[in-house]
């Protein structure tokens, strides 16, 4: 069992990297993301220093020219099926850009096949959340739990102009779920991040008893001085339960 300990908000790339420290090997995620032919493709691993905690950051690149604009989420689907990826990891994306779309489509008023992915920012979403569900099949997870969902203040720039923090995506992905704000000035917990944490697992009140067999940190690009500035993700063996009552269950797209 997983439980991401969200001290500083979640975006994809730092649920990705808190995973590689876990203990997925980056060699093994780039040569499954290579069925996706992104042209130019690249993922690095880098060590950073975050609130006196060393943290893997990746560095996820591709050619620009070649970004997936205007693919919906039909299209994202049917681009994950050729990669002849396991049904389970392709069933993993589903859930979590199902419910990333659908939060956009109501936060904008559009139809869920009209939400294009360049405006959730393409290729790094779709790298996000395949090498999330990837990571997941490669550990053999059977269970996913989170903390409090930390969110940021301030404003985020956006496509749509400058919104207010949380995004209005976000906001509606965090309906029923148990909340905390952090006064850092800027946005900490992305959609992304959101709609991964809140597909896949569901929130608890404490972290879940259990062996600690391993944990990873990971971070993202900026360094917020005002809270610890990663995310943990730790392994848990399965013969302990909760030590409170679940707070949430698992969301539904």
């Amino acid at each position: 069992m997983l439980y991401f300990d969200l001290l500083c908000g979640a975006s994809g790339d730092m649920i990705l990297a808190s995973l590689i420290d876990l203990g997925v090997p980056l060699s093994y995620l780039t040569g499954r993301l290579a069925a996706l032919e992104i042209p130019g493709l690249t993922i690095r691993q880098d060590r950073r220093m975050r609130s006196g905690r060393s943290c893997v950051q990746l560095q996820i690149g591709w050619r620009e020219a070649a970004q997936l604009e205007h693919r919906n989420l039909g299209s994202i689907i049917a681009l994950l099926k050729r990669g002849r990826y396991p049904a389970q990891v392709v069933e993993t994306c589903r859930l979590v850009l199902s419910r990333l779309a659908e939060a956009e489509s109501r936060a904008h008023g559009v139809a869920v096949d009209q939400v294009h992915f360049h405006e959730l920012g393409a290729v790094d979403t779709v790298v996000d959340v395949l090498g999330f569900a990837l990571c997941i099949d490669y550990l053999g997870v059977e269970g996913i739990t989170f903390s409090t969902l930390t969110v940021g203040s301030g404003t985020v720039v956006t496509s749509r102009g400058t919104l207010p923090v949380p995004a209005p995506a976000t906001r509606i992905m965090l309906s029923e779920f148990r909340v905390r704000r952090l006064d850092t000035g800027t946005e900490i917990l992305t959609p992304t991040g959101c709609a991964i944490l809140t597909s896949s697992g569901r929130q608890v009140h404490a972290q879940p008893q259990g062996r600690l067999l391993a944990e990873g940190f990971g971070c993202g690009q900026r360094e917020i001085r005002s809270c610890a500035g990663y995310l943990r993700v730790m392994r848990l063996s399965k013969d302990g339960g909760s030590r409170d009552q679940a707070a949430a269950s698992t969301s539904s797209s």
